[in-house]
């Protein structure tokens, strides 16, 4: 009769956990989708200029992301008209 009550709190127990450590899962993916997507330089610029960026990017390939310096003017301008 006393074990029935402790059985029900270990299994609800057990099901708050597993739920807890899905809802941690999903959120880690989120959070690695967002990085990867947003890695790309210009992820916020429509799909027309990304294009139009991947094409400039392909002429320059000294381009620098982690410091966005470049040589190239029209590098610098679409950099300069999209800025986030």
């Amino acid at each position: 009769m006393f074990d029935t009550p402790w059985l029900v709190i270990g299994v609800a127990a057990l099901l708050v956990a597993v739920l807890f450590a899905s809802v941690v899962r999903l959120e880690r993916a989120g959070q690695r989708r967002w990085n990867q997507e947003t890695s790309r330089p210009g992820w916020w610029a429509p799909a027309a200029e990304q294009e139009r960026l991947q094409r400039i990017l392909a002429r320059n390939p000294s381009y620098d992301e982690r410091t966005g310096l470049t040589s190239d003017p029209e590098l610098a301008r679409w950099l300069h008209d999209n800025r986030p």
